[in-house]
């Protein structure tokens, strides 16, 4: 464990995370689910059918009004919150990305209590709340990428990860670019044109992110690796992910 994911766990002792109101799938658990079951929390009333349990009878119901109505049972599951983290070399360039990444991921697993945070590489439990955390450098098809991630889940949040230096590049001289996937380098003068044309195609991209965010009800969210933690907590907070325990 590094020791960006110990301090996340320590913070994320002091936060809940909020787990969507929408019906979840998990094991046995102690987080009331929006469906009937087995727990012990009373729901509702409904009227016998053949084959139902007649522990749930309802006899004093019977006697008053000679209706047969079995209780309902709110269900308790644990729900299963599956972690995405993006692996690739680029989320090393700086080292502040990778960090935070670690930092959030033992957070939400120190928040969200009753629930089975899991890592994957691919989504794999039905209903699950899907989190990938990435810099999001990569050539993938944001629509294509939020399908796989979206698709029988509960819900999706998308938390993208870049250094200050790539959200706003300063100008003047002239440097080695070295592409952290393929090791392809490149001399580039950091002037005025090149960096504005950077801002505009990052622009774009990030339009691509949030335009299929939108279309598959996904949360995005933008983190500026090197901010102090408490301001990563407020962001995720402001976006309604975690909040305080009270």
């Amino acid at each position: 464990m590094t020791e960006a994911e110990q301090q996340g766990l320590a913070d994320g002792r002091a936060l809940r995370f909020l787990i969507p109101r929408r019906a979840l799938r998990g094991g046995p658990g102690s987080v009331a689910a929006p469906r009937a079951g087995e727990s012990l929390e009373f729901q509702d009333y409904r009227d016998y059918a053949p084959g139902d349990d007649l522990r749930n009878l309802d006899w004093n119901v019977l006697a008053r009004s000679d209706r047969e109505v079995v209780k309902v049972h709110r269900e308790e599951v644990a729900p299963v919150i599956e972690m995405f983290r993006d692996a690739s070399a680029s989320m090393d360039v700086p080292t502040a990305k990778r960090e935070t990444s670690d930092y959030i991921f033992g957070l939400f697993t120190a928040a969200a209590t009753g629930c089975r945070v899991v890592e994957r590489e691919e989504p794999r439990t039905p209903r699950s709340v899907r989190i990938a955390i990435s810099d999001l450098m990569t050539d993938f098809d944001p629509e294509r990428e939020l399908a796989r991630l979206s698709h029988l889940a509960a819900s999706v949040i998308v938390i993208r990860v870049l250094s200050r230096s790539e959200i706003l590049p300063e100008t003047g001289g002239s440097g080695e670019l070295v592409d952290s996937e393929t090791g392809e380098r490149r001399e580039l003068a950091l002037n005025d044109e090149t960096v504005s044309a950077y801002l505009k195609a990052l622009e774009a991209h990030t339009a691509r992110w949030r335009a299929a965010a939108r279309r598959f009800n996904a949360a995005f969210i933008d983190l500026a690796a090197e901010s102090p933690r408490a301001d990563v907590v407020r962001e995720l907070a402001a976006a309604g992910i975690v909040e305080g325990r009270r």
